[in-house]
Protein backbone atom coordinates (compact mmCIF):
# COMPACT_ATOMS: atom_id res chain seq x y z
CA UNK A 1 0.00 0.00 0.00
CA UNK A 2 3.13 2.42 0.83
CA UNK A 3 4.24 1.42 -2.70
CA UNK A 4 1.26 2.28 -4.22
CA UNK A 5 1.14 5.70 -2.58
CA UNK A 6 4.90 6.58 -3.29
CA UNK A 7 4.28 5.37 -6.86
CA UNK A 8 1.02 7.37 -6.94
CA UNK A 9 3.13 10.44 -5.44
CA UNK A 10 5.83 10.60 -8.03
CA UNK A 11 3.24 10.07 -10.92
CA UNK A 12 0.93 12.72 -10.02
CA UNK A 13 4.08 15.35 -9.43
CA UNK A 14 5.05 14.58 -12.31
CA UNK A 15 1.61 15.10 -14.51
CA UNK A 16 1.60 18.52 -12.53
CA UNK A 17 5.14 19.44 -13.56
CA UNK A 18 4.21 18.61 -17.50
CA UNK A 19 1.25 20.28 -17.58
CA UNK A 20 2.88 23.26 -15.87
CA UNK A 21 5.49 23.61 -18.62
CA UNK A 22 2.82 22.24 -21.40
CA UNK A 23 1.06 26.07 -20.54
CA UNK A 24 4.27 27.64 -20.63
CA UNK A 25 4.83 26.91 -24.36
CA UNK A 26 1.76 27.83 -26.13
CA UNK A 27 -1.94 28.33 -26.42
CA UNK A 28 -3.42 25.55 -27.53
CA UNK A 29 -1.59 23.13 -24.91
CA UNK A 30 -2.66 25.48 -22.14
CA UNK A 31 -6.18 23.12 -22.38
CA UNK A 32 -3.84 19.69 -22.17
CA UNK A 33 -1.96 21.47 -19.51
CA UNK A 34 -4.77 21.73 -17.21
CA UNK A 35 -6.09 18.64 -18.06
CA UNK A 36 -2.31 17.02 -17.10
CA UNK A 37 -2.17 19.40 -13.80
CA UNK A 38 -5.84 18.25 -12.59
CA UNK A 39 -5.14 14.56 -13.11
CA UNK A 40 -1.84 15.07 -11.51
CA UNK A 41 -3.86 16.43 -8.31
CA UNK A 42 -6.32 14.04 -8.32
CA UNK A 43 -3.60 11.54 -8.21
CA UNK A 44 -1.63 12.83 -5.14
CA UNK A 45 -5.04 13.60 -4.02
CA UNK A 46 -5.21 9.26 -3.96
CA UNK A 47 -1.75 9.04 -2.29
CA UNK A 48 -2.56 11.68 0.42
CA UNK A 49 -6.13 9.16 1.54
CA UNK A 50 -4.31 5.51 1.03
CA UNK A 51 -1.30 6.86 3.48
CA UNK A 52 -3.70 8.96 6.15
CA UNK A 53 -5.83 5.75 6.36
CA UNK A 54 -2.80 3.70 6.57
CA UNK A 55 -1.59 5.81 9.32
CA UNK A 56 -5.39 5.94 11.33
CA UNK A 57 -5.22 2.14 11.11
CA UNK A 58 -1.66 1.65 12.69
CA UNK A 59 -2.51 3.80 15.40
CA UNK A 60 -5.55 1.66 16.12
Amino acid sequence: MTVLAAFLLVIGTILILMGAMLMLVGTVLIFLGALLILIGIALVAVAAFLLIRRALRREE
